[in-house]
């Protein structure tokens, strides 16, 4: 059996971990060195694994049986085409996990934005429903193969599942018994061919569905509405701006519920702990798909009522000398950057972003620039060489070659009772290991700030 990309996130880690207690013959292959995986190695010292690192030589095929991509290997790769064309079974994480997980009720939860977040609240609501619940997936807290010998038949698993994990998924016509898509926007076009092909990556989440379950989709956002066309499957709806024909939707500061052609009040807005459109979309997608399981009422508002947000998502990390500093270091795309900004609409906010980019426009987020950031600090990479581009002569414009360095830089420029954001809109390869590290220099570097 060859694993193929380890990987720093975890996600790799877990399923070979999984696979040599089960017994498995494991190989591990990755394109990066033992030094650059030691904080992964260290955790497999005394498991009985082969490693082939540094390339995927097409040698590792023989007598092999099974593989298992990390959704970050590319289907293009030499090894990966070598191994359809000789029948070899190929895996991801996500759609081993559903070939062995025993439960009757697993809940994935896709989209551009706002999945983990989604995905952290409805597990929140199932959890207060039923506390064996499990959450999981493409979340750095909890993989997949970490909670997969903790899963019976009666366990209720709420699965975040990227585009990556999906193709799979599709691949091998799985199906779940309810799915939940927050929204489609521009995102990884650096690794599909279009806004189209990555929509419909996506869209492996409900197309192998039965008439008897069930997709939940953003009526707001147009390539999700466009979904429903694809469903076999029921449709429930959420919507921040408008009536639903069925589902959950937001008026007049209250979230009302509709089924069966008749309206049920469900909670106020002023009981919802986090703040944003974007963060209340989720709320409404969370809680349809709550209801849909049969979740009371009163447990999804306990939830709401006690919910501040994800960790990486708009959280607050520190005030220092009456500055906000927020870590959005998730927000990998140029749409959620904006999301983010809106956020803060009538505050005074310094900017940290930039990074590599992957194929995106940054057009629109640099006309928000322009209205509603004070300065912006530039970290380095490709998509900062775009928005520069964009914002041409605009002169609030600081560059930054470390993270420590911004801080510093945004810090001088922020007065009392203003945010200091870090929300890139671009991925992180180059500078940090990953998004995540990218967020925890951020607040390391916040930290240090304050203890001057």
């Amino acid at each position: 059996m060859l694993v193929l990309g380890l990987g720093l996130h975890g996600g790799g880690l877990a399923v070979v971990q999984w696979l040599a207690r089960h017994q498995a013959k494991v190989t591990v292959t990755d394109l990066r060195s033992g030094s650059e995986l030691r904080p992964t190695l260290s955790q497999l010292k005394k498991l009985p694994i082969k490693y082939v690192l540094g390339s995927h030589p097409l040698s590792l095929l023989r007598g092999c049986d099974l593989i298992v991509q990390n959704p970050a290997v590319p289907a293009q790769l030499p090894l990966l085409v070598r191994a359809r064309r000789l029948g070899i079974k190929i895996e991801n994480e996500a759609s081993l996990f559903l070939k062995l997980c025993p439960s009757k009720l697993v809940i994935g939860v896709t989209g551009s934005k706002g999945k983990s977040t989604t995905a952290a609240l409805l597990g929140s609501m199932l959890r207060r429903w039923n506390k064996k619940t499990v959450i999981a997936g493409n979340i750095r807290d909890t993989v997949m193969f970490n909670v997969l010998d903790k899963v019976t038949e009666t366990t209720p698993v709420v699965l975040e599942l990227s585009s990556w994990h999906l193709e799979l998924v599709g691949h091998h016509r799985l199906n779940l018994p309810l799915a939940v898509i927050t929204n489609v926007h521009p995102e990884h076009l650096n690794r599909y061919s279009s806004l189209a092909s990555y929509a419909q990556a996506k869209a492996q989440i409900f197309k192998y569905q039965s008439p008897d379950q069930v997709v939940v989709l953003n009526y707001d956002n147009k390539t999700t509405r466009g979904f429903s066309r694809q469903a076999k499957s029921g449709v429930y709806w959420f919507s921040t701006e408008k009536p639903v024909p069925v589902g959950v939707w937001l008026a007049k500061g209250a979230a009302y519920w509709r089924v069966g052609g008749k309206n049920f009040k469900l909670f106020d807005q002023s009981e919802v702990k986090m703040s944003g459109v974007h963060n209340m979309a989720n709320v409404l997608a969370a809680t349809t798909a709550a209801r849909l399981v049969g979740v009371p009422v009163a447990k999804i508002i306990m939830v709401l009522r006690s919910f501040v947000g994800f960790h990486d998502r708009l959280e607050l990390v520190k005030k220092v000398k009456n500055v906000d500093f927020y870590n959005d270091t998730a927000a990998t795309a140029p749409v959620a950057t904006s999301a983010a900004l809106q956020t803060f609409k009538g505050r005074r906010v310094v900017l940290i972003a930039g990074g590599t980019d992957k194929n995106l426009s940054y057009a629109e987020l640099a006309r928000q620039i322009k209205r509603q950031v004070a300065s912006l600090i530039l970290l380095p990479g490709t998509a900062t060489v775009k928005i520069q581009r964009q914002l041409k002569t605009w002169p609030h414009v600081l560059l930054a070659s470390s993270m420590s360095q911004a801080v510093r830089l945004a810090a001088s420029c922020a007065p009392a009772g203003s945010v200091v954001l870090l929300s890139p809109g671009a991925a992180s390869f180059g500078l940090f290991k990953h998004e995540f590290d990218r967020g925890r220099q951020f607040k390391l570097a916040v930290k240090a700030l304050a203890k001057k």
